[in-house]
């Protein structure tokens, strides 16, 4: 059975799977039902020490592991190519282009995203895809893909994107990449600025603005605003200073799509696991989002994306008091009522979404909070939520996700060590072991395939059972965050009108 796409509704009596349609219908494993009822019986007496037991630790892993051995990894070909890279000689040259590339990255990047023109960027990157797209159709098909009934556009980008994983990421490589997210959302990418507002009630042609220059349809508001007052208690580590000029800074980017703010905000956290990402690389895709939303009602949603602070020259702590207080600054400086904020966080901007809800549900509980600061709800695409030992999909699916690989898996992995200690920090730190109570509904995007599936299911199930309403879309043989790859493969682009439609509903 072909599962491009199915949605996994969870509420806080039921657990069901509907399909797209009656053809594309999903069912749960066997493996995941076993782990699914663990999860649910075995913390009854408010304890995490199950999701670290040696026992659910090794069913996960083998369920991951099992799961691997029905896919066709290493592209489809007889021999794994990185291990012919580990072999002496290739190892070697290898680690010589790699200092070599180290010497020359930084003048390299920095003419790329400064001297060459982001339209030029833009039209460039889509040349290159629509040269390469029908020739890998004609001459290799469906053959490198993990599964032959993902896209062809997938199977595609598999082919391009896989050798990365035989080269070292660093930090800097991390934040670069992130970085050029923009340049894959142009104008002529999917979804296009003509058909977004075809349907809405944005003129043809955009109000004057300074967008244009940004590679943006709409009017781009860059926010600095200094706060006097922080209303919500975050952070674990006590490293937030309350009066310091920095941590009281608001900074980041405002989209206004008309010449009039629009009454509801998406609420946009960027991810690159605490390490890399930033609010110029989102703003292609944050815009359209946005646009998308007014498809049907005509009701579009500016979007606002803070920065917040990355490790490892930061605190995680620094992170979440960032991205609160840019929420407070939407809230009683720009004054759009909370119940207007969908919060749409991305990999470990999803974990900072639900910190934050956590965050002010615990405020709202101790009476801390002089209003209530919940959203309308939050979307979370491949939610980056547990902050522990990897296990399970997190350790295996490196094998074959085409973002999350070996290579940002070594190279990202130790900073949880070094930046949150100990494992009780750790397990203290990870969203999904936090308290769900008096949180808004939850939309999970989230591919069966990608490093972060059982996190994001253990999210699904542990807020399901605290009360909360949940959504899950789930789609078959994806990588980590594939609905941020919308302009070259279908089922991106089946996952953002998805989670537009979730928006739309609140």
């Amino acid at each position: 059975m072909v599962h491009k796409q199915a949605s996994l509704a969870v509420t806080a009596a039921t657990l069901s799977t509907t399909g797209s349609d009656s053809s594309d219908s999903i069912a749960i494993s066997s493996d995941d039902q076993d782990i699914i009822h663990d999860r649910s019986t075995q913390e009854e007496n408010g304890s995490t020490d199950v999701y670290f037991s040696n026992e659910y630790i090794q069913k996960v892993n083998t369920a991951a592991q099992r799961e691997n051995g029905k896919l066709r990894l290493n592209l489809g070909l007889p021999i794994n190519p990185a291990a012919i890279a580990r072999r002496q000689p290739i190892k070697v040259l290898i680690q010589l282009v790699h200092r070599l590339l180290l010497l020359v990255e930084n003048p390299l990047f920095c003419i790329w995203s400064q001297y060459i023109p982001l339209r030029f960027r833009q039209k460039l990157t889509l040349l290159a895809w629509n040269i390469y797209l029908p020739v890998h159709k004609l001459l290799i098909g469906r053959r490198t893909g993990v599964h032959r009934d993902a896209s062809l556009e997938y199977h595609a980008l598999t082919t391009v994107l896989w050798w990365g994983r035989l080269f070292p990421v660093t930090v800097q490589r991390m934040r670069f990449s992130l970085s050029q997210l923009h340049v894959c959302h142009s104008p002529e990418m999917y979804p296009t600025w003509k058909s977004l507002v075809k349907n809405s009630s944005l003129p043809t042609s955009s109000v004057k603005s300074n967008g244009h220059k940004h590679g943006l349809r709409g009017h781009l508001i860059e926010v600095y605003h200094e706060m006097h007052k922080k209303h919500t208690p975050t952070g674990t580590a006590g490293t937030t200073l309350l009066d310091s000029k920095e941590d009281m800074t608001v900074t980041g980017k405002y989209i206004q799509h008309s010449s009039r703010p629009s009454h509801k905000v998406i609420f946009w956290i960027y991810g690159g696991a605490y390490l890399a990402g930033d609010s110029d690389g989102n703003l292609g895709i944050a815009e359209k989002m946005g646009l998308l939303c007014g498809q049907e009602d005509g009701e579009v949603r500016d979007v606002f994306i803070p920065n917040y602070r990355l490790v490892p020259e930061n605190n995680l702590d620094d992170a979440v008091h960032d991205v609160t207080l840019a929420y407070e600054w939407l809230i009683h400086e720009r004054g759009i009522p909370p119940a207007n904020v969908v919060l749409l966080g991305i990999s470990s901007g999803g974990g900072l979404a639900v910190l934050l809800m956590q965050a002010f549900a615990e405020s709202q509980r101790k009476n801390d909070n002089d209003c209530n600061l919940m959203p309308a709800g939050a979307v979370l695409v491949g939610p980056f939520v547990d902050y522990t030992t990897p296990k399970g999909s997190f350790s295996e699916y490196t094998k074959h996700d085409l973002i999350v690989t070996e290579s940002v898996f070594e190279e990202g992995i130790p900073f949880l060590e070094v930046v949150l200690g100990s494992h009780e920090n750790r397990v203290k730190a990870s969203p999904v072991y936090g308290n769900f109570n008096g949180l808004s509904p939850l939309c999970i995007c989230v591919s069966e395939h990608e490093v972060v599936y059982d996190q994001a299911m253990l999210l699904a199930t542990r807020a399901r059972d605290q009360g909360v309403d949940v959504t899950v879309g789930a789609w078959k043989y994806m990588c980590h965050v594939f609905p941020m790859l919308c302009s070259f493969i279908p089922e991106g682009r089946e996952s953002l009108h998805f989670m537009a439609d979730w928006i739309k509903d609140h």
